[in-house]
C-alpha cells in the first residue's frame, strides 16, 4: 500500500524567492539537485506556508496558507509549491492580507500548537481576513 504524500518546496531567498514552512511537522525533509529542500507530509497533517517573492525595492509578492495534507480522493487545491496541493484551510494572496494573517498567525503559536487549531476556525479567520474584518476579538474568543 502506497501513502500518499505531499510535497512541500522549501526554499531560501533563491532569486527573489523564499518558501517556508511556518509551523508543522514534516514526516522528513530531503536536499534535491536544484538547492531546494522537499518537504514531504502524510495525510492529515496541517502546516502553514509562506511564499514571498521580493524585488530590489520591496516584497512584491507575499502568500500565505494554511493547508491539511489529502489524500487520494480528497477535493485538493492547487498551491504553487506544494504537490499535488492541499485542503485550504486559510490562504492569503497580497501583502496586506498575508501581513494580518501572519500577525495572527503568531499570536495564536504563542499560545498553542497551531497545528491543534480546527478547521473551522481557520476557515472562520481566513473570511475575517479577507472581508478586512478585525481578527482581535476572535483571537481573544478561543479557548486555548
Amino acid at each position: 500500500m502506497a501513502i500518499d504524500l505531499t510535497l512541500v518546496s522549501l526554499v531560501e531567498d533563491q532569486n527573489g524567492l523564499t518558501e517556508r514552512l511556518l509551523f508543522g511537522a514534516p514526516r522528513m525533509i530531503r536536499n534535491t539537485c536544484d538547492h531546494r529542500q522537499m518537504a514531504a507530509f502524510s495525510p492529515g497533517d496541517v502546516f502553514g506556508y509562506e511564499r514571498r517573492r521580493t524585488t530590489f525595492r520591496a516584497a512584491a509578492d507575499w502568500q500565505l496558507f494554511i493547508i491539511r495534507a489529502g489524500s487520494s480522493g480528497d477535493r485538493i487545491s492547487r498551491v504553487s509549491g506544494i504537490k499535488p496541493g492541499g485542503i485550504l484551510f486559510l490562504s492569503a494572496l497580497h501583502s496586506h492580507h498575508a501581513r494580518r494573517a501572519f500577525e495572527a498567525i503568531n499570536a495564536i503559536s504563542e499560545r498553542t500548537d497551531p497545528t491543534t487549531i480546527s478547521a473551522a476556525f481557520w476557515q472562520r479567520l481566513s473570511t475575517q481576513l479577507q472581508a478586512g474584518l478585525p481578527v482581535e476579538h476572535l483571537l481573544e474568543r478561543e479557548v486555548w
